[in-house]
This record gives structure tokens, C-alpha cells and sequence, in this order.
């Protein structure tokens, strides 16, 4: 692969690795480009074991990011440490995904460098730029520096034309999570993804912003309460890092009946736990993304949602941060009669698992087109100038 075209893929959470991997995989297929992955150090760890898990190894790997006094401090620090790295590598594209402070950071340093930006995942709008914050705020500036928008769904799509971006710069991709989804479920055997288990678990996640401190509270005392109600069901809830979330819910959960605080899993213990589950409690994007089809439903604790296309499905709902109302919806939830599944198909909201294949064909028409542009432009500054007109000269 040397001497390709190198496209720069940045990554710094488990799901940006879980979702860079189509691309990753298909870049590396199609050996037209050379992939080069980078592990900003975001949280280096957990990016490496899910690169392990997919059998992929970062080709950069930067020192973990240390606690910093703030958002602004973490980002400069981050934008500093990629465009070091763009500067060495001199990319034709660089890649950022969804709506974290890596994929930030990443897509300033590219801008910075005068390279061009490829977002992945891109258009997902809620109707404030504060909710959910940081990632709202992200995305929407990520929009502004990109040249190539992977959108996700229709709604994405709709959502990057009603800013004024260029059509031409904007593709209905598919997500690829539902790539990573599709593969993992073909390898189950029949009737894994529709009756795994008994159907007696809760799975709940939380990490978002607007759920820590006393929604946090809210939520677990929810749980307990349900708990109660339905005492045979047992929840599995593995708990992010995060020292702002995950003290204040061990205080409420450690210990208590029917409850499983477990570390975060991998991604296919998780799916397989989703799967299995009879609800799933989650804020995690994600999540809405994969549980439709798994046949799993979500209820979602936040106001709104960039993922319009879950809640159309029925599969997933929002439910404000309150005791009385996320009760209420979780005994509904688990009295409802199974749906089948979503299948994998071009109707479905987030495309039919083919997305890596996608993007990767659209990085390589990108590069050529531009690699056209520039050879054109040399030739004609080389060309010869025309030699002026003479005037005829009568007899």
C-alpha cells in the first residue's frame, strides 16, 4: 500500500471504533487508498479492545488524554496532537465520525492543514444546539469544516440541505453500525436474535451529559421501583467510566436485589445481552440504532432525539427523566407482545449493513476526481502559449 493515497482515520471511543470499522475493513479490501488509523488517546483503552476484538490495530497511537480543567482545554489539547500527526502523514482526506470531541478536534486540525474532511455520520440535528451538548454543538461544527457528508438516513440528508450544503457534497450512506450489526447476527444461530434467553432482563446504559447528577438519581430510583414491581427480572447494567456517573450509581444499585453492575462489555457480549433482554433502558445513540433490529425495545431517558427514524419505528421512546413516567413506560414496555425484528434491508431507517462498502467507494471517486483536477491544472500551465493571431496581408 505504500505510495497509495493515505486517508487519515481518526478515532477516540469505543463507538467511533465500532462504527470506523466497516470503512476500516473496506478501504483495506479495496487497496486503492491506504487506510492510516489513529488512536487519539480519547480513551485509548477501550479503543484498543475493540480494535482487538475486530482483529485491527491502530497504525498511530497517541498517549492517553490526561483530565483537563475543561471542554476547551481537552479539544486544544487533542487538535494540537492530530495535526502534528496530519503534518507527518500529509493525507489526502481525513476521516472523522459522529459527534465526539475526538471527531472535533480531528476535523479542526484537518481544516488547519488545508486538508479535506470527511464526515462520517453526518446531519444528525436535534432542535437545540445545547441538548445534548457537547455532541450537538460538535456535529453542527464539524458540518461547517467538512467536504464530504456521510449521512446516515434521510432525515441526515434533509438536515445538511436545509443548512445550505452543497447537495453534490452530501451521500445517504447507511450507518455503519448496522454493518458491524448485521455481520455479528449473521453468525448466531437461527432464532438467536428473536429468543436467546428467557426474556428476564433489563439491559440499561447511561452516559450522557443531561443524565448525570440528579437525573442520574432519578433513573436509578426508577429502576428500584420497577425492580420491585417485577421481581423476577434481573438488570444488567454496565457502568461508564465516567467518574461524574458512575459513583452516584453505585451508591443507588450497588448490592441491591436483581441488580448486575458490571464493567463496560464488548461489543458483542453487549449485542448479545440486547438481544436477549426483554427492555432496554439506554440514552446511548447507538443503541437506538441497533435495538430495532434485534426486536429489543428502547425507552430513551432525554427530552429529544437526533434519531427520528428509531422513534418510527416503534421500537424506541423517549421518556423524560422522571421517576413516575419512566415506570410507567417500562411496565407498558414489558407487558407489550414481541415485534419481530427489523430485517436488514435498503427500507430500513439506517441502510442494509453496506455502508463501509459505500463511503469507501465515495473516498475513492473523491480522490480521484480531485487527482484529475490537479493533473488537468498542470497541463495546462504547461501548455505552450498560443501563438498570437497574425493579420492577413492583402496583395
Amino acid at each position: 500500500m505504500i505510495g497509495l493515497p493515505v486517508v487519515l482515520i481518526v478515532v477516540g471511543t469505543r463507538p467511533e471504533c465500532i462504527k470506523l470499522v466497516p470503512l476500516i475493513r473496506a478501504l483495506r479490501e479495496r487497496g486503492s487508498l491506504r487506510p492510516l488509523v489513529v488512536n487519539s488517546g480519547q480513551h485509548r483503552e477501550g479503543v484498543r479492545e475493540v480494535m482487538a476484538s475486530f482483529g485491527i490495530r491502530a497504525d498511530i497511537e497517541l498517549e492517553a488524554l490526561p483530565p483537563l480543567a475543561s471542554l476547551r482545554a481537552a479539544s486544544d489539547r487533542l487538535r494540537e496532537r492530530l495535526r502534528a500527526v496530519i503534518d507527518a502523514a500529509a493525507p489526502a482526506r481525513v476521516v472523522v465520525q459522529g459527534d465526539t470531541l475526538t471527531a472535533y478536534a480531528g476535523a479542526r486540525a484537518a481544516a488547519d492543514a488545508g486538508c479535506r474532511v470527511v464526515h462520517v455520520e453526518a446531519g444528525l440535528r436535534t432542535d437545540s444546539v445545547k441538548d445534548p451538548f457537547p455532541e450537538e454543538w460538535f456535529r453542527r461544527r464539524i458540518a461547517r469544516l467538512a467536504e464530504l457528508h456521510c449521512a446516515p438516513s434521510a432525515s441526515a440528508v434533509d438536515n445538511l440541505l436545509r443548512e445550505g450544503v452543497d447537495p453534490a457534497r452530501v451521500h445517504r450512506t447507511g450507518n455503519t453500525a448496522i454493518d458491524c450489526l448485521r455481520e455479528l447476527v449473521g453468525t448466531w444461530a437461527d432464532g438467536d436474535t428473536a429468543a436467546p434467553g428467557t426474556r428476564n432482563t433489563v439491559v440499561v446504559t447511561l452516559h450522557r451529559r443531561e443524565n448525570w447528577g440528579g437525573n442520574a438519581d432519578v433513573i436509578c430510583d426508577a429502576l428500584l421501583e420497577i425492580a420491585a414491581r417485577r421481581p423476577a427480572l434481573r438488570f444488567t447494567f454496565p457502568v461508564h467510566p465516567n467518574p461524574r456517573v458512575a459513583p452516584r450509581i453505585r451508591e443507588r444499585l450497588e448490592g441491591k436485589r436483581g441488580f448486575d453492575l458490571v464493567a463496560p462489555m464488548a461489543y458483542g457480549a453487549f449485542v448479545r445481552a440486547a438481544a436477549a433482554a426483554a427492555l432496554i433502558v439506554s440514552d446511548s445513540g447507538g443503541v437506538q440504532e441497533e435495538a430495532p433490529h434485534l426486536g429489543t425495545p428502547v425507552l430513551v431517558p432525554r427530552t429529544n432525539t437526533e434519531r427520528p427514524e428509531a422513534l418510527a419505528t416503534g421500537f424506541v421512546r423517549l421518556v423524560v427523566a422522571d421517576r413516575e413516567h419512566l415506570v410507567a413506560a417500562a411496565l407498558t414496555a414489558l407487558a407489550a407482545p414481541r415485534r419481530p425484528p427489523l430485517p436488514f434491508d435498503d427500507a430500513a431507517p439506517f441502510g442494509a449493513g453496506d455502508a463501509g462498502r459505500r463511503i469507501a467507494e465515495l473516498l475513492e471517486a473523491d480522490v480521484a476526481a480531485e487527482s484529475q483536477r490537479v493533473t488537468e491544472r498542470r497541463h495546462d500551465s504547461a501548455a505552450p502559449p498560443a501563438s498570437p493571431a497574425r493579420a492577413a496581408v492583402g496583395p
